[in-house]
């Protein structure tokens, strides 16, 4: 049978990028003052940006949309306020999910208050149709059993028809994975080591988007390799 799929590969050294005395900011799509033909949002994943902060420092965001705001904490610990009066920490292990309105404000803060920075990733999945709810709640991410991927986020989690999948693999493990849906995309980012998806090699921060396709596969290509995956409506 013919392959019909589509893939595009965002490669880390690639992405956007935004670096100040206190901040740096790594952008896989388009935001903000970064602009590039080839860094369209991919369906409904219109930000996947990795974030440092030094102590005591904040990054301030407003959305201009209905969105979906995934905050992953990699290294150390983050104070995530907005302008609701919600304020809470988040550790590493754990993920920070808001169902935001357009014009909402939120920061997040580097707690320590010595040179010891803290490092993230922020999700953005825009929401433009169906029921919208308002809300904030904090997630557990659980790689205690590995070489399998863990559904942390599901459509009734987001409001809308999206997954997001984690899993941390041995080195040679295999994994694959079924659309829920034909007609979305998926991306696959690696958080961490190194896999081969779908044939083709990913590094650190490394991201593939890929539609066209009913299953992926994928491999580990190191020890304590750990994936970050989406399906999205395209």
């Amino acid at each position: 049978m013919k392959d019909t799929s589509q893939a595009i590969i965002y490669l880390a050294d690639n992405r956007g990028h935004l670096e100040g005395e206190w901040m740096r900011s790594l952008m896989t799509f388009n935001f903000g003052n970064y602009k590039a033909e080839s860094r369209e949002p991919f369906g409904t994943l219109q930000v996947l940006n990795e974030d440092t902060l030094a102590a005591g420092k904040s990054l301030h965001m407003q959305l201009e949309e209905n969105t979906e705001v995934m905050i992953i904490p990699l290294v150390g610990t983050l104070l995530f306020t907005d302008d609701e009066g919600t304020e809470t920490y988040i550790e590493p292990g754990k993920l920070q999910l808001i169902s935001a309105h357009n014009q909402y404000r939120y920061a997040i803060t580097n707690p320590f208050e010595k040179d010891e920075l803290v490092n993230f990733i922020q999700v953005w999945l825009n929401k433009n149709e169906g029921e919208f709810r308002a809300g904030s709640r904090q997630l557990n991410i659980d790689l205690t059993e590995k070489n399998q991927l863990y559904n942390i986020i599901a459509p009734a989690d987001l409001h809308q028809p999206a997954h997001c999948f984690i899993g941390q693999y041995n080195g040679r493990k295999k994994g694959a994975y079924s659309l829920q849906n034909k007609n979305n995309g998926v991306y696959a980012f690696v958080i961490d080591g190194v896999f081969e998806v779908q044939d083709r090699l990913l590094h650190p921060k490394d991201g593939l988007a890929i539609w066209n396709v009913d299953e992926i596969d994928f491999e580990a290509l190191s020890n304590e390799a750990i994936l970050l995956l989406f399906e999205v409506p395209l």
